[in-house]
């Protein structure tokens, strides 16, 4: 709740927190009761906000957004592009307060499975893919990470999820082992991608 209030705040939608609660139990805001470590939050998803957002905005920016647009001419891939650079900020600025859709929690057997799947033989490879899998905690008791949409952060690195499988686990696990596997052939490639 505290994070979607300063969402909407820094989008000059409202200056007061109980709006937000009030929107959040009329449904003018979708979204679920009950998360969060007291259970007493709600978790609102990026589609939901961006709905919310896009109802919200003032007139006078609508105007100068239509002015705009009625002047210049941008090509489908251009306007694709501004959608993904606008989509990836949001989800920045989400993952920033950490508003994020769910956790996923490593099994130590499940992950020997998806390397077993890959066909990854060598046991220095997989002992450091599983070991840097299972030490990644952020703080949890289990070893997990935390995902939103297509995405899921390892370490501070936002990582997209392997679109080749349609379940949730092995979009996250088969992408992550991939990531790992590249960062063990080259060492360097985690420090380049953090700076």
């Amino acid at each position: 709740m505290e994070q979607l209030f300063e969402i909407l705040k820094e989008n000059k939608v409202t200056t007061n927190k109980e709006s937000v609660r009030r929107w959040l139990r009329e449904g003018k805001i979708s979204g679920i009761k009950g998360a969060g470590p007291k259970k007493n939050s709600w978790q609102v998803t990026e589609e939901e906000l961006q709905r919310f957002l896009s109802e919200r905005v003032p007139a006078s920016i609508q105007e100068k957004t239509e002015y705009i647009a009625t002047n210049v001419v941008i090509s489908e891939a251009e306007k694709e592009r501004l959608r993904e650079e606008g989509r990836n900020d949001v989800l920045n600025r989400l993952a920033a307060r950490h508003i994020w859709e769910g956790r996923f929690v490593f099994k130590k057997k499940w992950v020997n499975e998806c390397l077993d799947h890959q066909r990854m033989t060598n046991k220095s490879t997989r002992s450091y893919i599983l070991n840097r899998m299972l030490q990644h905690k952020q703080g949890y008791a289990a070893p997990g990470v935390l995902y939103m949409l297509d995405t899921f952060n390892f370490e501070g690195i936002k990582l997209k999820m392997n679109d080749s499988f349609s379940a949730l686990d092995e979009k996250i696990t088969f992408a992550l082992i991939e990531y790992l596997r590249k960062e063990y052939i080259d060492p360097t490639r985690r420090k380049a991608e953090t700076e």
